[in-house]
């Protein structure tokens, strides 16, 4: 009888190992599952940050990408002491204050406008022979209600002959050669049909960056 009950223990006491022994492989190997799949999510992360800033660097259009000329402050007024490397410029010396976000019947400084763009803002230039109503229209619509909602942007006539209210020697901008021009800190895309998906892409994809040096 005692025999029994001592084989009975040690039989209790086997069992009872090769439990644990299996307790601890599933924990083994739900601690390797966890790895695994922290593994997958981490490197979803990081492959996503990657891809986020791969397509921020591609252009939304057929825009085109400039070197920076810097952020130099100039005094206001004054004209910019260096060539600006496309029409309208995309960076480069500006005047200290910004011109408020707004629809602008008349031309505006490029120096004044240049930095809105290093605030983050997008210029959106019309050119036209005639007053163009239609494309004004068109551009009115789309720009007042992101204005009025606080977002970053201006609406402006580009005129190759103004000379401002001073009568400059020489005209203050220049022939863009297009009647739509959508800038942004470094970036320029030109056309000349009123196309509100290409406009709005640009404007969704730069608005709101802040490019000010440091």
């Amino acid at each position: 009888m005692a025999q029994r009950s001592r084989s009975k223990t040690a039989s209790t006491a086997r069992l009872s190992r090769q439990e644990l022994r299996e307790i601890a492989a599933k924990r083994q190997r739900n601690s390797n599952l966890m790895l695994i799949g922290g593994g997958i999510v981490l490197a979803a992360i990081v492959g996503l940050i990657i891809y986020a800033n791969v397509k921020s660097s591609q252009p939304v259009g057929e825009e085109q990408s400039l070197p920076t000329l810097g952020n130099v402050h100039i005094a206001q007024g004054s004209t910019s002491p260096i060539q600006y490397n496309s029409t309208p410029p995309t960076s480069g010396p500006h005047y200290p204050g910004l011109a408020p976000w707004a629809v602008y019947r008349e031309p505006i400084r490029y120096e004044q406008l240049i930095h809105n763009l290093e605030d983050g803002g997008v210029a959106i230039y019309y050119q036209c022979e005639d007053d163009c109503p239609e494309l004004v229209e068109q551009l009115d619509s789309f720009a007042r209600p992101l204005i009025a909602a606080g977002r970053h942007l201006v609406v402006v006539r580009n005129d190759p002959t103004w000379t401002g209210d001073v009568g400059a020697a020489s005209p203050l901008h220049q022939d863009m050669d297009a009647q739509i021009a959508l800038v942004a800190w470094q970036r320029i895309d030109k056309f000349d049909e009123f196309d509100e998906a290409r406009i709005r892409a640009f404007f969704e994809r730069y608005e709101g960056i802040d490019h000010h040096a440091g």
